[in-house]
C-alpha cells in the first residue's frame, strides 16, 4: 500500500526544515500546480475504450450499458470499478483527514488543494508564490480560503492573466491563471494588491490596472462569501463600489434580510440523474401521444416539454429550439435560433429535446403557472450579456437553467420588476464584476445589488411594468402570466398601458387573456432602452459613468455596429436616460 499510494509526510520527509518546534518551514514556496477535478467522468473514461458506452443518450442509459460490462466485459467492468474506488478514496482522505479544512468545499480540484498545502509548509518569514486558476478567489467553493488568507494578512498579491497571447503556449487560449503570493504569518500584510484581465506581464506596469481591495470592500459587494470581484481596471472598482454604496444586495445572508423573500433551485430535473423520466418525440408519438403547440397530449395526460439554457435568453423564453446531434456524444443537444418570422408568430413555440409528465412536474412547482429563470452557463467574453433572465411557462426544467422563486406576497406586478432590474444594463455590468467561470452560481445572484420591492413607488412601476410585460408576453403560452398581471392592474390600466402596443389578432385558445404582443425588434429596442435608462437613474449613476459602462460591453457594440453603422444600444439608452433626468 504505501508503494501504490505514495505515502509522504513533509516533517518526516524535511525533518530539517520544520525543526522548530513547529514553527518551521520552507523560506520560499514555488508552485505551478496541476488543475484537476478529482471526479471520474464515466463519459472520459470509456471514450476510448467503449465508445458506445460514452455515446449514450443520457446517464440512466449509460448506467444500464455499464452494469451489462460485468457479464460483457468483466476486465473492463473491474478497471471501471476500480477507478472509481479509487478516486472515492482520495476524496475521502482529502475531506476527512482535516489536513485542507478551507480547500476542501464542494467538487474537489486539485489546484485548491496545494494552494492550502502551500500555505502549510510556508515559514512565519516565508513567501509563497504559486500559479492558481482564477476561481482560488471567486469560486463559492474557495470562499473559506479566500477570505482567511485575506484576514490573516497573508494575501501579498493577486495578479490574474489571460492565455490569450500564449503565456503558456501548450494551454488553451481561453485559461485564466493568477499569480497568488503569500506571505508568511510573521509579517501580516497591509491591503493586498490586485489586477486582472492582463494579456501580458508588462501589464502589471500599468498603474490604472492595478488597485487594492480592503476587507471592508470584500465585505460591502459580497458580504456571504467574501469572495473576490474582478475588475478590469482601478475605475470598474471604484463605480462598483458606489453602486453597492446606493443598493444593498438581493439576500444578506449575514444579516438576514431577504425583502423578496428569494430561493433558488437548479431546474426541476437534473439532466443526469432524472433522465428515466424523460421521453423523446419518437417515444412519445409510438405511444400514441399527439403534439399540440409543444406539449404532447392523449386524453387526460400531458407531457411537458423540458426546458434547457439553450432555449432561453433575456425576456426571451422562445430564443431556440433544440435538435440532437447524435455523432457529438458530449455535446448531443444543438441550438436551432427561433428565425424573426418565429418569433413574430404567436403560436409559435420551441421544440424541447424531452418531455416530462406533467405529474412530476407538479410534484416540484405545485399549481404554478409561471416560472422566473435565467441560465446556468454563460460567459463573459462570447456572450453579448452575461446574466439572462426569462420568464417560462409551466414546464419541465432541466438543471442548466436556475429558477428564481419570490416570496408569493410579491405578485407579477413586483416579478417584472425584479426581472427588469435584474436584466438591466447595470446589474449585467455588476455580474460581470463576479464572473469568474462559466457558471451564474446562487451564491453570485444573491449578492447582486438588486433594490427590495418597498423602493418601488406607484409610479415606478407604473413605468417599468408594462415594458416588461410587452417583452416578455410575445406568445399565447405565457397567458398565465398576462392574466395574473391583469388581475392585479384591471382592465382599465391594462388598457391604458397598451393603448399603443401591437398585439396578435389571431383568435385566443380558450380564454379572454388579452392577446400577446407583436414581436417588432425596433420596438423592443427602445422598450430596453428605456427600462435601462431609469435603472441608471435610480442606481445614482451621471451619464458619463452609465457611458463608460455602456463602453464596457464590446460584443454589443460590434454587433450594432456591424447591423446599424453605429453603436446603436448606447445612443438609445443615453437618449433615454436624458429624457427620463
Amino acid at each position: 500500500l504505501a508503494e501504490q499510494y505514495r505515502f509522504f509526510h513533509w516533517h518526516l520527509e524535511f525533518p530539517t526544515v520544520f525543526a522548530d518546534g513547529g514553527r518551521g518551514g520552507f523560506d520560499v514556496v514555488l508552485g505551478n500546480p496541476p488543475w484537476e477535478t478529482l471526479e471520474l467522468k464515466e463519459q472520459e473514461f470509456f471514450a476510448n475504450c467503449a465508445p458506445e458506452i460514452a455515446s449514450a443518450r443520457n446517464k440512466a442509459e449509460r448506467r444500464r450499458a455499464i452494469a451489462q460490462l460485468a457479464r460483457t466485459d468483466p476486465v473492463l467492468y473491474e478497471s471501471y470499478i476500480a477507478a472509481t474506488r479509487d478516486n472515492g478514496c482520495v476524496n475521502g482522505f482529502l475531506r476527512a483527514s482535516g489536513r485542507y479544512p478551507f480547500t476542501t468545499r464542494g467538487k474537489l480540484n486539485t489546484y485548491a488543494i496545494f494552494a492550502g498545502l502551500s500555505r502549510q509548509i510556508l515559514a512565519p518569514n516565508g513567501r509563497a508564490g504559486i500559479i492558481v486558476p482564477l476561481g482560488i478567489a471567486s469560486d463559492y467553493g474557495n470562499r473559506e480560503f479566500f477570505a482567511d488568507i485575506v484576514d490573516s494578512g497573508q494575501l501579498v498579491s493577486f495578479y490574474d492573466l489571460e492565455n490569450r497571447e500564449g503565456i503558456f503556449p501548450g494551454v488553451h487560449r481561453n485559461y485564466n491563471f493568477a499569480l497568488t503570493t503569500l506571505a508568511g504569518t510573521a509579517h501580516p500584510q497591509p491591503d493586498p494588491e490586485f489586477a486582472f484581465f492582463m494579456t501580458q506581464i508588462g501589464d502589471l506596469q500599468d498603474d490604472e490596472r492595478r488597485f487594492t481591495l480592503t476587507k471592508k470592500d470584500l465585505t460591502l459587494i459580497n458580504p456571504n462569501t467574501r469572495t473576490c470581484p474582478i475588475f478590469n481596471t482601478r475605475r470598474d472598482a471604484e463605480l462598483t463600489r458606489k453602486i453597492y454604496r446606493v443598493c444593498p444586495v438581493l439576500h444578506n445572508e449575514q444579516t438576514g434580510e431577504n425583502p423578496w423573500g428569494i430561493s433558488f433551485r437548479q431546474g426541476l430535473f437534473n439532466m443526469a440523474t432524472d433522465s428515466r423520466l424523460f421521453h423523446t418525440h419518437e417515444q412519445l408519438e409510438a405511444e400514441g401521444y399527439v403534439l399540440d403547440a409543444n406539449c404532447f397530449v392523449r386524453g387526460g395526460e400531458v407531457y411537458l416539454p423540458l426546458y434547457e439554457a439553450k432555449m432561453t435568453q433575456q425576456f426571451d423564453h422562445r430564443f431556440g429550439s433544440v435538435r440532437v446531434n447524435p455523432e457529438n456524444p458530449m455535446r448531443q443537444g444543438l441550438t436551432v435560433p427561433t428565425s424573426l418570422s418565429q418569433h413574430a408568430d404567436g403560436s409559435f413555440t420551441p421544440t424541447s429535446r424531452y418531455w416530462v409528465f406533467e405529474p412530476h412536474v407538479a410534484e416540484r412547482i405545485g399549481v404554478r403557472q409561471w416560472l422566473i429563470a435565467f441560465r446556468d452557463v454563460t460567459d463573459t467574453r462570447s456572450n453579448a450579456r452575461t446574466g439572462m433572465f426569462a420568464l417560462l411557462p409551466r414546464s419541465g426544467v432541466g438543471h442548466t437553467i436556475s429558477l428564481v422563486f419570490l416570496d408569493e406576497a410579491r405578485a407579477a406586478r413586483y416579478g417584472c420588476a425584479f426581472v427588469g432590474n435584474v436584466n438591466s444594463l447595470v446589474t449585467d455590468y455588476v455580474i460581470r464584476q463576479k464572473l469568474g467561470g462559466l457558471h451564474l452560481s446562487f451564491f453570485i445572484v444573491r449578492q447582486l445589488p438588486i433594490f427590495p420591492p418597498d423602493r418601488y413607488s406607484r409610479q415606478l412601476l407604473e413605468f417599468i411594468v408594462p415594458r416588461v410585460v410587452e417583452l416578455t408576453y410575445t406568445a399565447w403560452d405565457l397567458q398565465a402570466f398576462a392574466q395574473d398581471v391583469l388581475d392585479e392592474v384591471g382592465e382599465e390600466m391594462w388598457a391604458r398601458w397598451f393603448a399603443d402596443a401591437p398585439v396578435h389578432t389571431s383568435t385566443p385558445p380558450h380564454t379572454h387573456t388579452p392577446a400577446p404582443f407583436v414581436w417588432d425588434e425596433e420596438r423592443r429596442a427602445h422598450l430596453r432602452a428605456e427600462l435601462d435608462g431609469l435603472y441608471a437613474h435610480l442606481y445614482g449613476l451621471t451619464r458619463d459613468e452609465l457611458s463608460y459602462i455602456l463602453d464596457t460591453f464590446p460584443i454589443v457594440r460590434r454587433k450594432d455596429e456591424a447591423r446599424y453603422g453605429e453603436y446603436r444600444t448606447k445612443r438609445m439608452v443615453l437618449e433615454a436616460y436624458e429624457k427620463l433626468e
